[in-house]
């Protein structure tokens, strides 16, 4: 009888460790989901590339040294290449989800051709060489201040495009489905 009250227990106990444990995993999943969301929420680029430029300027570290406190701009300093590197992120965040984005809209566009798969591997291989140069460059205490605006020009540029497929895409759609036959010559047609 002992024996078999040691084997519920320890079935028990054990029952108790895994809920436990599947208990914190699914936590930590919906925080590192959540964190992930935010991230993304943060990352809209564009309004903030002046901001970044104008932290990344020379002008308040010289003032900053000229007035006695060299030790307060180089921290200064420091800090701000730690947010454009932040910045730098989530231009990658952003590039990445419009890649996936253009992969979509290829997928669903009729005239989807290798030169356009092409061309989108070679865009992502030139948005990954200057991204990884502009990061070393400030990492390294270079502030690449064209070399950002113009990886978030890339960005911008890419945004339009897929703005403008997705846009044509629509048209399509709708265009097609006032051609169908059984919608008897448009979308708010009752026969």
């Amino acid at each position: 009888m002992n024996y078999s009250v040691a084997v519920f227990a320890s079935i028990g106990l054990l029952l108790l460790l895994v809920m436990a444990w599947l208990a914190f995993s699914a936590t930590r999943h919906r925080t590192e989901v959540a964190q992930n969301e935010s991230r993304e929420r943060e990352c809209i680029h564009i309004s903030n590339l002046p901001q970044i430029k104008q932290a990344l300027a020379d002008s308040d570290f010289i003032y900053l040294e000229n007035q006695g406190y060299p030790a307060l701009a180089k921290r200064i300093r420091k800090e701000r290449r730690r947010i454009a590197l932040n910045y730098l992120a989530c231009l990658r965040v952003e590039f990445e989800k419009l890649l996936r984005l253009a992969r979509m809209v290829a997928v669903m566009s009729p005239n989807v051709a290798v030169a356009q798969e092409v061309q989108g591997l070679r865009l992502s291989l030139e948005f990954s060489y200057r991204y990884y140069l502009i990061y070393f460059r400030l990492v390294s205490g270079i502030a690449p201040l064209k070399a950002i605006g113009s990886l978030s020009n890339m960005v911008s540029a890419l945004t339009i495009r897929m703005e403008t497929a997705m846009s044509e895409l629509g048209e399509r759609a709708a265009l097609g489905a006032e051609l169908l036959p059984h919608n008897r010559g448009g979308l708010d047609a009752r026969g």
